[in-house]
């Protein structure tokens, strides 16, 4: 069987029917749905039935609610396929999405990512192409420019759908999701499957439709700060970094990706003022090999190490700042100039 897809569900029933149309109606037929109801109180589990009647590709499961890691979990443990996907019981793919990917699936590539389009009820389409040109680079140098965009923090390298994982891979080195972490967990899961991948490759289609509605992901309202409501992923991130032995690697990404979060709250004179305090217990790593590391990783952490950090942000946030806008305006660029296929 070439493909695994897990779909999570979780009172879905307003969009599920069209999700699963969406994916029966591939122009490729050897592949199963392991649908997850993770205890939903509607009239999910009354759909998954009717549509595993109708079609034996599709396998439902019940559990109780233990939330969307949990259900991805469940689907990775019955999962048969070579390459696992996942798509979200609201969103909807195109006909020729499978097929696409699995064209460019070469043997030194374990995940394999394609861009998105956003869409709502009222017709409003929108292209959600890579922000950097990470796609154009080859092997290790492109494999560590998806990985720089997974610890920043990249629309279309951390969410969890839009990708195939070779299954091998993710059952080899136990790669889960984390249950604990409830923002950007998928990130995680992305950029470990990617770091002990051997390679990714990339589709330059929107061949996946995420569906913006008030209960969706894109539009939920978290309470608290950017920083504290993202902690959890910057926890489990700088975990996973050790545990990769990738921290020398990407210590300065890390360090800038929390930054970023406290930029975003309180912008440059917020990571002056709280810098020292709330990330310093994050980016303080004892054992580090600092000889190992590139140049600006070395001098960012001989800043971190000195408290002098917040001194010199205002040096390195121009750079930043540039940098992000370089990316939007790149995207914006394509997004008038390329229309969906």
């Amino acid at each position: 069987m070439r493909v695994s897809i897990i779909i999570p569900c979780y009172n879905a029933q307003t969009y599920l029917a069209a999700c699963l149309d969406s994916v029966l109606a591939q122009d490729m037929a050897d592949f199963e749905v392991l649908a997850v109801d993770d205890g939903s109180r509607d009239g999910t589990a009354d759909i998954l039935r009717a549509y595993a009647k109708r079609d034996a590709r599709i396998k439902p499961f019940f559990k109780e609610n233990g939330g969307v890691s949990s259900a991805r979990n469940t689907g990775l443990e019955r999962a048969r396929g070579e390459w696992v996907t996942f798509v979200d019981a609201d969103d909807v793919i195109d006909a020729d999405m499978l097929s696409c990917m699995l064209a460019v699936a070469t043997d030194d590539a374990d995940m394999v990512v394609c861009a998105h389009r956003t869409f709502d009820e009222k017709g409003n389409t929108q292209l959600v192409w890579p922000q950097t040109n990470w796609p154009k680079k080859r092997g290790e140098a492109r494999k560590r420019a998806a990985a720089l965009r997974l610890i920043e923090g990249d629309s279309v390298m951390n969410i969890m759908c839009a990708k195939l994982h070779r299954r091998e891979l993710i059952e080899r080195e136990g790669i889960r999701l984390d249950e604990n972490v409830a923002i950007a967990e998928d990130a995680l899961f992305n950029l470990e499957a990617l770091e002990r991948g051997r390679g990714v490759a990339y589709v330059h289609r929107a061949a996946y439709g995420y569906r913006m509605h008030a209960q969706s992901a894109m539009h939920a309202k978290t309470a608290g700060s950017t920083y504290d409501v993202h902690l959890p992923w910057l926890k489990g991130m700088r975990a996973l970094l050790l545990r990769l032995g990738a921290m020398e690697r990407y210590y300065a990404a890390y360090v800038d990706s929390v930054a970023l979060r406290l930029y975003k709250d309180g912008g440059a004179g917020g990571v002056i003022r709280d810098f020292n305090e709330k990330a310093m217990p994050l980016v303080n790593i004892e054992g580090l090999d600092v000889k190992s590391m590139p140049p600006y990783g070395r001098a960012v952490h001989a800043l971190c190490r000195a408290g002098r950090y917040p001194m010199a942000y205002p040096l390195i946030w121009p750079v930043q700042v540039m940098s992000r806008k370089l990316g939007e305006a790149a995207f914006a660029l394509r997004a008038r100039r390329e229309r969906p296929q």
